[in-house]
């Protein structure tokens, strides 16, 4: 196949095109590294402290995600210090493994240009994401996802039966077994990839690919199976079960027609705003794959696996029926994917990038600029504060600005390693300040939420007559129905929580309000 001329053409050696990609992607997110933790980051930390600190999710610290992202946080917190930047660096360490496993599926698209244009689309899309988005369970299990997605399409390349088919047969189920421990239902992307290989096989001749079922089965029981045995031995198991059934009770409140489609409209203005340059580019690829006669037969098998994959997202996303920005996350890569095909040249084995995708790359990242260092700027120099740096972070009621300030008012008199109890969804502070939750359910939602079990406010009565920490935190203003289930702060649903309401009154004064915190200090009469 004749290459397109030298003038039209940017040329790289091999490795180094995706490595400049990656480094100018790396240092266009450098101040994702002083964001915020939002409050799921928050709740996330505290769990990896408690990990590093000899601890168990769920028995020491309680939250509702599967184990992964706790693993996750406790090993940024070994390797770079218990600190903000430390868990932040996760995605600065992480996207890029998955960005390069893009640039690999791309590649075997037999387009090098388009792999390395959707491995930049993904690093500019999945980093420019809000604070609040960003290093999340949905956006770091992108590294497994595309890693499978990759040993899947090679699987295919491979002889039926041969020994490089049952090796990447054998990778994609370890890798999907690790998949599903983020969340089980990326079982829709795992089906998808599942399918699309057994769509290949099929074409190839009409019989299963026993031996290839068999490898991907053993990988998905190596990683999966493992850690099922580890976490049953560790006695948390029970724990995800109570909340695996709250969290149906939980998605079930979006099944209302209203909610899904309130949810879903949200959920779909928020990707428009961020991601509206993709699903244009993406939408004309797509369009223009329908357009034309015969496409399904004509479709390359990583374009089917891509189109599944998508398929697999779509189904992600709804059946949590919420809209959640993280719930769209799964649907990136194959957008990215599509998106660089609409810009890429149609001869195969282009062995160099176009001016075209050139100026598309640049934009993009751009893009990336635009939403992180353009903010940072001010503050990086010194002409900002971090108060003021932290104003340009928020989140429906939680501000950042607001976090630190009362983290700062605490960090007065308030030492390292203190307990601290925060009643409301605002967990962040006390990872921010270097306290340790003084109850496992460092959340309200647990305690009021009607699919959880009553027994835990009890028990979180028990413990904290016991720990008597320095300081207690009341949020006001949370208003977060689809996490409690009622119209109602946290302020407010104190009122309803007799015993805890009760010991509060007992044992401390109020002393001063920063927004939409109240801060309570422990009588000075009082023992702890």
């Amino acid at each position: 196949m004749r290459e397109l001329p030298r003038t039209a053409n940017l040329r790289f050696t091999n490795g180094l095109l995706p490595l400049l990609v990656i480094v100018a992607v790396g240092v266009a997110a450098l101040p994702l590294l002083a964001y915020p933790l939002g409050r799921d980051q928050g709740m996330y930390a505290n769990i990896g402290q408690a990990i590093v600190d000899g601890g168990l999710p769920y028995i020491s610290m309680w939250d509702i995600k599967p184990p992964p992202i706790y693993y996750l946080y406790a090993g940024a917190i070994t390797l770079f210090g218990s600190s903000v930047s430390a868990v932040r660096a996760l995605d600065l360490l992480l996207i890029p493994v998955a960005m390069l496993a893009l640039c690999a599926y791309g590649r075997q698209l037999e387009r090098r240009g388009l792999g390395v244009l959707a491995a930049l689309f993904l690093g500019v899309f999945a980093l420019s994401d809000s604070f609040e988005n960003l290093t999340q369970s949905d956006s770091l299990a992108m590294v497994p996802m595309v890693g499978a997605a990759l040993t899947t399409l090679l699987a295919g390349t491979k002889p039926q039966g041969s020994r490089g088919a049952l090796v990447y047969s054998l990778l994609t189920g370890l890798l999907c077994g690790v998949l599903l421990w983020f969340k089980q239902y990326y079982v829709f992307i795992v089906a998808a990839f599942a399918l699309s290989h057994l769509w290949t096989r099929l074409r190839e001749k009409p019989m299963l690919p026993v031996r290839e079922m068999l490898a991907f089965s053993l990988g998905g029981l190596l990683t999966g199976g493992s850690l099922m045995v580890i976490f049953a031995s560790q006695g948390i198991l029970a724990e995800m079960l109570i909340i695996a059934q709250g969290t149906a009770a939980y998605n079930a409140l979006g099944y209302d027609r209203d909610e899904f489609l309130f949810g879903m409209g949200n959920g779909l203005y928020s990707r428009w705003l961020r991601w509206s340059p993709l699903l244009i580019l993406a939408a004309v690829r797509l369009v223009g794959w329908l357009a034309r006669r015969g496409w399904r037969d004509g479709l390359l098998a990583g374009w089917r696996l891509a189109l599944l994959w998508f398929v697999g997202g779509l189904a992600f996303l709804l059946v949590q029926a919420k809209g959640f920005d993280t719930h769209w996350l799964p649907l990136l890569p194959p957008l990215c994917l599509f998106a660089a095909a609409a810009i890429s040249p149609t001869r195969e084995r282009v062995r160099s990038l176009t001016g075209a995708q050139v100026i598309v790359g640049l934009g993009a990242l751009a893009i990336l600029i635009g939403n992180t260092w353009v903010p940072y700027w001010p503050y990086a120099i010194g002409q900002q504060s971090q108060v003021a740096y932290y104003e340009h972070f928020v989140a429906g009621d939680l501000r950042a600005a607001e976090s630190l300030q009362v983290v700062s008012y605490l960090q007065r008199d308030l030492a390292p390693g203190s307990s601290l109890y925060i009643f409301g969804f605002r967990p962040e502070v006390a990872f921010m300040g270097g306290w340790r939750p003084a109850a496992r359910f460092q959340a309200q939602f647990p305690l009021v939420a009607p699919w959880f079990p009553a027994g835990w406010r009890d028990e979180t009565v028990t413990t904290l007559w016991a720990a008597l920490p320095p300081v207690v935190l009341i949020v006001q203003n949370d208003y977060m129905p689809w996490v409690t289930g009622q119209d109602a702060d946290s302020h407010v649903l104190l009122q309803d929580l007799t015993e805890l309401n009760n010991w509060l009154m007992a044992n401390y004064t109020r002393e001063t309000q920063i927004g939409n915190f109240f801060i309570w200090r422990r009588n000075s009469t009082t023992q702890g």
